[in-house]
């Protein structure tokens, strides 16, 4: 019992310190992180599916701070995808497939996801920061109107 609990706190740890390294050192780096070079079929296939779930627009992103997971879920709902340390499992609506992974593919997997989580998001602000942008627009344009239309009636009421 207590291999499993230290050994668990220790892949949290180092899948915590993969995530921090990834934010933290990713604007000083010149160079993006590179696919891992000699994956194993099963790897390369776990790879191309993940990487084509999560650059789907339908698809859903889901991160838990707590446990450093990643998880995908596609459009449709028929197939689901959980980056996990060392593992990446993969569930459709029939079976459920577990890929060991290497720590690069890994790393690799996780950039992309970080990376495509933060483009979602900037993407999602800047329209929600552009529709109060033009809410504001048409609130001043109402305003500058009713104020000139009430410095016309006020001139008409002068001249009479």
């Amino acid at each position: 019992m207590t291999k499993t609990t230290f050994k668990t706190k220790l892949t949290r740890a180092r899948r915590i310190f993969r995530v921090s390294y990834l934010k933290v050192f990713r604007s000083f780096r010149d160079k993006k992180v590179k696919r891992p070079s000699r994956l194993s079929d099963a790897e390369s296939t776990a790879c191309e599916i993940f990487l084509t779930i999560l650059h789907n627009k339908d698809s859903k992103l889901y991160y838990d701070i707590q446990t450093q997971e990643c998880y995908i879920s596609s459009g449709d709902k028929t197939l689901f995808v959980f980056l996990e340390s060392n593992n990446v499992k993969i569930i459709n609506s029939v079976f459920g497939y577990d890929v060991h992974i290497k720590g690069e593919l890994e790393t690799y997997l996780l950039e992309k996801f970080i990376t495509e989580m933060g483009k979602r998001r900037n993407a999602f602000k800047s329209e929600v920061l552009s529709k109060i942008n033009h809410s504001l627009d048409s609130t001043l344009t109402r305003i500058k109107d009713s104020e000139f239309q009430k410095k016309d009636s006020d001139l008409e009421k002068k001249k009479s």
